[in-house]
Order: C-alpha cells, then sequence, then structure tokens
C-alpha cells in the first residue's frame, strides 16, 4: 500500500478527528505548561525586587556612615583626620559589608556659608570615557569650628538585572550611582594646636 493511500484511509477512518479530540481532553501537564509561560517572568519580577531592595538597603548604609562621620565632623572630635586618605580609613573602618571600600569616590568641600557650597557630583559630567563614574576627590586641607562642611560619598554599585540598568544607570556601564550627601556647620569646637583656622 502506498503512503498515499494509507494518508487517506487515515483521514476517512475519522483518526484526526478522534487525535484531536484525546489531545483536547488530555489535560496532563497542563500546571507544568502553565508554569512554563508564567515562570520567566515571576523569576524575573522576583530577582528584579531583591536587587531593588538590596540597592535601597546599600545606600541608607552608606548614608548612615556618611552622616555618623559628619556628626563627628560637626563636635570636632575628629580633627586628627586631616587627608583624605585618613577619611578613607575611617570609612573603611566602618564599613562591614556591602561595599569594597576602596571605590567609594569622596568629596568634602567647605565654606563660610551655604549659599556658596558646591553642588553635589552627579552622573552628568563625570562619567569618563570608559563609562565608570570617576569624579575628582576633593579634602579640604583642614576642617574649622563654626564653617559649613558638605561631605559626599559616590558608590557605583552593579547592577544585574540588564533589562532595568537603563533607568537607573544614566551613562555609567549597567551600574546604578549610589550618592550620599551630607551637610552640617561645624561647632564652635576648640582649634587644634598647629591650626592655620
Amino acid at each position: 500500500m502506498s503512503k498515499k493511500s494509507k494518508f487517506s484511509n487515515f483521514l476517512t477512518a475519522g483518526q484526526p478527528v478522534r487525535v484531536v479530540r484525546r489531545f483536547k481532553n488530555n489535560e496532563e501537564g497542563a500546571t507544568a505548561v502553565e508554569f512554563a509561560i508564567i515562570g520567566g517572568p515571576f523569576f524575573l519580577l522576583i530577582f528584579a525586587i531583591i536587587e531593588t531592595s538590596l540597592l535601597f538597603f546599600a545606600n541608607q548604609y552608606l548614608e548612615t556612615i556618611v552622616d555618623d562621620i559628619a556628626r563627628l565632623y560637626r563636635t570636632g572630635q575628629i580633627a586628627n583626620i586631616s587627608t583624605k586618605a585618613d577619611l578613607k580609613t575611617e570609612i573603611c573602618n566602618r564599613v562591614v559589608a556591602l561595599f569594597d571600600c576602596n571605590k567609594i569616590v569622596i568629596q568634602v568641600d567647605t565654606s563660610p556659608k551655604f549659599s556658596s557650597l558646591p553642588p553635589p557630583p552627579t552622573v552628568s559630567g563625570n562619567v569618563d570615557g570608559s563609562g565608570n563614574y570617576a569624579p575628582t576627590e576633593r579634602f579640604p586641607s583642614e576642617i574649622c569650628p563654626s564653617e559649613v562642611l558638605q561631605f559626599t560619598a559616590s558608590y557605583e554599585w552593579p547592577i544585574y538585572a540588564n533589562y532595568s540598568a537603563p533607568l537607573v544607570s544614566k551613562g555609567l556601564n549597567d551600574n546604578a550611582l549610589i550618592n550620599v550627601t551630607s551637610v552640617i556647620r561645624t561647632e564652635a569646637f576648640p582649634i587644634p594646636t598647629g591650626s592655620s583656622c
């Protein structure tokens, strides 16, 4: 019997209708098919929620460190931190997890009044040719009593859910910028020996 005649007998015997009816009534594996359709977006959403939560937690953690150090500056308790390296060491002593403290960028500015402070750094104009956040770090020669101090710490936080990176990176290499600023007026603490304040 030829292939053509076998197919004709298959069609005339009503086999296709029975096969379709049998396939339609069989619900085994329906849950697996539904999970395959919904599982990918579901896990992508869960991962994005976890990543966003970690970003907010890291931001709060860095903000706490900056506020604590700014409070010590305000009261004159850390007058011995007179260089950028000393400040980095102080930050690294406080960083327990989440950050590579060598990648934290610091900028400290002082001024006699609030209105003459520079604006905090942003991504715009501070990204190098490789797409890395690279502003100029600043630290004053000394911090005097009764002056305004602006302390900014920035960190490039990696983003792994690349679909959300363009929403938060704005020019960085698929990273988000954590940028924390604390502005205080130092108290009238005793001027350290040898200071030119």
